[in-house]
Protein backbone atom coordinates (compact mmCIF):
# COMPACT_ATOMS: atom_id res chain seq x y z
CA UNK A 1 0.00 0.00 0.00
CA UNK A 2 1.27 3.41 -0.84
CA UNK A 3 1.24 5.84 2.06
CA UNK A 4 -0.92 8.87 1.79
CA UNK A 5 0.56 11.35 4.25
CA UNK A 6 -1.33 14.60 4.26
CA UNK A 7 -2.42 13.97 0.77
CA UNK A 8 -3.99 16.73 -1.32
CA UNK A 9 -4.91 19.01 1.58
CA UNK A 10 -8.50 19.71 0.73
CA UNK A 11 -9.15 17.97 -2.57
CA UNK A 12 -9.72 14.21 -2.86
CA UNK A 13 -12.16 11.70 -4.30
CA UNK A 14 -15.12 9.32 -3.99
CA UNK A 15 -16.91 7.54 -6.83
CA UNK A 16 -16.54 5.22 -9.79
CA UNK A 17 -14.62 7.83 -11.69
CA UNK A 18 -13.88 5.82 -14.78
CA UNK A 19 -14.83 2.34 -15.93
CA UNK A 20 -12.72 -0.40 -14.42
CA UNK A 21 -11.50 1.64 -11.45
CA UNK A 22 -13.33 1.24 -8.15
CA UNK A 23 -13.50 4.35 -6.00
CA UNK A 24 -15.26 5.54 -2.92
CA UNK A 25 -18.89 5.85 -4.00
CA UNK A 26 -20.72 4.79 -7.16
CA UNK A 27 -22.90 7.93 -7.12
CA UNK A 28 -19.96 10.16 -8.11
CA UNK A 29 -19.23 8.47 -11.41
CA UNK A 30 -18.93 11.20 -14.03
CA UNK A 31 -15.86 11.66 -16.21
CA UNK A 32 -15.62 15.34 -17.23
CA UNK A 33 -12.57 14.74 -19.47
CA UNK A 34 -11.79 11.30 -20.89
CA UNK A 35 -8.16 10.41 -20.11
CA UNK A 36 -5.66 8.56 -22.28
CA UNK A 37 -4.30 6.71 -19.25
CA UNK A 38 -4.81 6.59 -15.50
CA UNK A 39 -2.95 5.71 -12.31
CA UNK A 40 -4.99 4.95 -9.19
CA UNK A 41 -3.39 6.84 -6.30
CA UNK A 42 -6.10 6.25 -3.72
CA UNK A 43 -9.02 4.10 -4.82
CA UNK A 44 -10.90 4.00 -1.53
CA UNK A 45 -9.96 6.57 1.08
CA UNK A 46 -11.40 8.68 3.85
CA UNK A 47 -9.75 12.09 4.18
CA UNK A 48 -10.63 14.02 7.34
CA UNK A 49 -13.96 12.19 7.52
CA UNK A 50 -14.84 12.54 3.82
CA UNK A 51 -15.11 9.51 1.46
CA UNK A 52 -12.33 10.01 -1.04
CA UNK A 53 -10.41 8.69 -4.04
CA UNK A 54 -7.64 10.20 -6.18
CA UNK A 55 -6.59 9.25 -9.71
CA UNK A 56 -3.66 10.51 -11.74
CA UNK A 57 -4.59 11.06 -15.39
CA UNK A 58 -2.95 11.87 -18.70
CA UNK A 59 -5.01 13.64 -21.35
CA UNK A 60 -4.56 14.30 -25.05
CA UNK A 61 -4.05 17.98 -25.84
CA UNK A 62 -2.76 20.98 -23.96
CA UNK A 63 -3.88 22.19 -20.56
CA UNK A 64 -6.06 24.75 -22.33
CA UNK A 65 -7.72 21.94 -24.30
CA UNK A 66 -8.37 20.00 -21.10
CA UNK A 67 -9.73 23.09 -19.35
CA UNK A 68 -12.13 23.77 -22.22
CA UNK A 69 -13.32 20.15 -22.27
CA UNK A 70 -13.88 20.23 -18.50
CA UNK A 71 -15.93 23.43 -18.67
CA UNK A 72 -17.89 22.29 -21.73
CA UNK A 73 -18.85 19.02 -20.03
CA UNK A 74 -20.30 20.77 -17.02
CA UNK A 75 -21.92 23.48 -19.12
CA UNK A 76 -23.86 20.78 -20.99
CA UNK A 77 -24.88 19.31 -17.61
CA UNK A 78 -25.97 22.78 -16.41
CA UNK A 79 -23.48 22.62 -13.54
CA UNK A 80 -21.32 25.69 -12.77
CA UNK A 81 -17.58 25.10 -13.15
CA UNK A 82 -14.79 27.25 -11.80
CA UNK A 83 -11.14 27.63 -12.71
CA UNK A 84 -8.15 29.25 -11.09
CA UNK A 85 -4.68 29.57 -12.57
CA UNK A 86 -1.39 30.46 -10.92
CA UNK A 87 2.32 30.01 -11.49
CA UNK A 88 2.02 26.47 -10.11
CA UNK A 89 -0.70 25.40 -12.52
CA UNK A 90 -4.45 25.24 -13.07
CA UNK A 91 -7.22 24.16 -10.67
CA UNK A 92 -10.65 23.30 -12.09
CA UNK A 93 -13.69 22.37 -10.01
CA UNK A 94 -17.41 21.67 -10.28
CA UNK A 95 -20.01 20.81 -7.63
CA UNK A 96 -22.61 18.35 -8.95
CA UNK A 97 -25.13 17.79 -6.14
CA UNK A 98 -23.05 16.12 -3.40
CA UNK A 99 -20.08 15.34 -5.66
CA UNK A 100 -17.24 17.86 -5.84
CA UNK A 101 -14.98 17.18 -8.84
CA UNK A 102 -11.54 18.77 -8.76
CA UNK A 103 -8.94 18.57 -11.54
CA UNK A 104 -5.49 19.88 -10.66
CA UNK A 105 -3.09 20.44 -13.56
CA UNK A 106 0.47 21.41 -12.59
CA UNK A 107 2.54 23.70 -14.79
CA UNK A 108 4.20 21.59 -17.50
CA UNK A 109 5.62 21.90 -21.02
CA UNK A 110 2.98 21.93 -23.78
CA UNK A 111 3.89 18.73 -25.67
CA UNK A 112 0.58 17.45 -26.93
CA UNK A 113 -0.52 15.77 -23.72
CA UNK A 114 -1.30 16.95 -20.21
CA UNK A 115 -0.92 15.31 -16.80
CA UNK A 116 -3.39 16.02 -14.02
CA UNK A 117 -4.79 14.81 -10.73
CA UNK A 118 -8.53 14.12 -10.70
CA UNK A 119 -10.20 14.21 -7.31
CA UNK A 120 -13.81 13.82 -6.25
CA UNK A 121 -15.12 14.59 -2.77
CA UNK A 122 -18.44 13.09 -1.70
CA UNK A 123 -20.09 15.74 0.47
CA UNK A 124 -23.13 15.55 2.71
CA UNK A 125 -22.62 12.00 3.95
CA UNK A 126 -22.41 10.84 7.53
CA UNK A 127 -19.14 10.10 9.26
CA UNK A 128 -17.86 6.88 7.67
CA UNK A 129 -16.71 3.98 9.84
CA UNK A 130 -12.95 3.51 9.81
CA UNK A 131 -11.65 0.04 9.05
CA UNK A 132 -8.64 0.91 11.19
CA UNK A 133 -10.47 2.44 14.18
CA UNK A 134 -9.12 5.04 16.59
CA UNK A 135 -8.91 2.37 19.29
CA UNK A 136 -6.40 0.34 17.25
CA UNK A 137 -3.62 2.94 17.48
CA UNK A 138 -3.11 5.15 20.57
CA UNK A 139 -1.97 8.58 19.39
CA UNK A 140 0.60 10.82 21.14
CA UNK A 141 -0.68 12.59 24.23
CA UNK A 142 -1.43 16.33 24.05
CA UNK A 143 -1.45 16.20 20.26
CA UNK A 144 -3.78 18.02 17.87
CA UNK A 145 -4.70 16.05 14.75
CA UNK A 146 -4.15 18.22 11.67
CA UNK A 147 -4.90 15.58 9.05
CA UNK A 148 -6.37 12.06 9.14
CA UNK A 149 -6.25 9.90 5.99
CA UNK A 150 -7.35 6.27 5.71
CA UNK A 151 -6.62 4.24 2.58
CA UNK A 152 -8.13 0.81 1.95
CA UNK A 153 -6.64 -1.75 -0.42
CA UNK A 154 -7.47 -5.45 -0.84
CA UNK A 155 -6.03 -7.22 2.20
CA UNK A 156 -4.66 -4.08 3.81
CA UNK A 157 -5.80 -0.85 5.44
CA UNK A 158 -3.56 2.13 6.16
CA UNK A 159 -4.22 5.26 8.17
CA UNK A 160 -1.96 8.29 8.50
CA UNK A 161 -2.26 11.07 11.06
CA UNK A 162 -0.41 14.40 10.94
CA UNK A 163 -0.24 15.74 14.50
CA UNK A 164 1.01 18.93 16.16
CA UNK A 165 2.39 18.45 19.69
CA UNK A 166 3.79 21.07 22.08
CA UNK A 167 7.41 20.67 23.09
CA UNK A 168 10.60 19.00 21.88
CA UNK A 169 10.50 16.29 19.21
CA UNK A 170 13.02 14.01 20.91
CA UNK A 171 11.16 14.13 24.22
CA UNK A 172 7.77 13.58 22.58
CA UNK A 173 9.10 10.66 20.53
CA UNK A 174 10.54 8.96 23.62
CA UNK A 175 7.32 9.51 25.55
CA UNK A 176 5.21 8.08 22.73
CA UNK A 177 7.50 5.08 22.29
CA UNK A 178 7.29 4.32 26.01
CA UNK A 179 3.51 4.72 25.98
CA UNK A 180 3.13 2.21 23.16
CA UNK A 181 5.51 -0.23 24.87
CA UNK A 182 3.41 -0.12 28.04
CA UNK A 183 0.41 -1.12 25.92
CA UNK A 184 2.19 -4.18 24.53
CA UNK A 185 3.62 -2.74 21.33
CA UNK A 186 7.00 -4.16 20.28
CA UNK A 187 9.75 -2.20 18.57
CA UNK A 188 10.66 -3.48 15.10
CA UNK A 189 13.12 -0.79 14.09
CA UNK A 190 14.45 2.64 14.96
CA UNK A 191 16.20 5.10 12.72
CA UNK A 192 18.94 7.33 14.11
CA UNK A 193 18.07 10.94 14.80
CA UNK A 194 18.16 12.81 11.51
CA UNK A 195 19.49 16.29 10.91
CA UNK A 196 18.26 19.27 9.01
CA UNK A 197 20.46 20.36 6.12
CA UNK A 198 20.59 23.88 7.54
CA UNK A 199 20.71 23.19 11.28
CA UNK A 200 23.53 21.42 13.05
CA UNK A 201 21.43 19.94 15.85
CA UNK A 202 19.42 16.75 15.44
CA UNK A 203 15.94 17.71 14.25
CA UNK A 204 13.87 14.57 14.62
CA UNK A 205 13.58 10.88 15.22
CA UNK A 206 11.71 7.95 13.69
CA UNK A 207 10.83 4.43 14.77
CA UNK A 208 8.51 1.51 14.01
CA UNK A 209 6.47 -0.70 16.34
CA UNK A 210 3.96 -3.51 16.01
CA UNK A 211 1.00 -4.87 17.97
CA UNK A 212 -0.69 -7.96 16.54
CA UNK A 213 -1.49 -7.33 12.88
CA UNK A 214 -1.11 -3.55 13.21
CA UNK A 215 2.23 -1.81 12.63
CA UNK A 216 3.16 1.86 12.87
CA UNK A 217 5.94 3.93 11.34
CA UNK A 218 6.37 7.15 13.27
CA UNK A 219 8.43 10.29 12.72
CA UNK A 220 8.81 13.31 15.00
CA UNK A 221 10.43 16.57 13.93
CA UNK A 222 10.93 20.02 15.45
CA UNK A 223 9.26 22.91 13.68
CA UNK A 224 8.72 26.46 14.92
CA UNK A 225 9.06 25.52 18.57
CA UNK A 226 6.70 22.55 18.44
CA UNK A 227 6.71 18.92 17.33
CA UNK A 228 5.22 17.71 14.07
CA UNK A 229 4.48 13.99 14.21
CA UNK A 230 3.46 11.65 11.39
CA UNK A 231 1.95 8.36 12.52
CA UNK A 232 1.44 5.90 9.67
CA UNK A 233 -0.41 2.71 10.67
CA UNK A 234 -1.03 -0.39 8.55
CA UNK A 235 -3.21 -3.37 9.36
CA UNK A 236 -3.09 -6.55 7.27
CA UNK A 237 -6.40 -8.35 7.06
Amino acid sequence: MSRVPHLVRGACVAGALIAGIAVADAACNKTPVRPQSTVAIGRDMTVNGVPTSVIGMQFAGTSEDVSKAFRDFWSRADVPAQGRSSSSGLLLSALDDECLYVLSIPSQPQRGNTRGLMSVIRLGVGQPAHRLPDSAVPLPEDGKVVSDVESRDPGQTGRTWLIDIPGDAGWNAQRYRNSLALRGWVGVGRQPDYRSASVAAAQGTAFAMQHGNVSVDVSFSDRDGKTVAVVNAIRNR
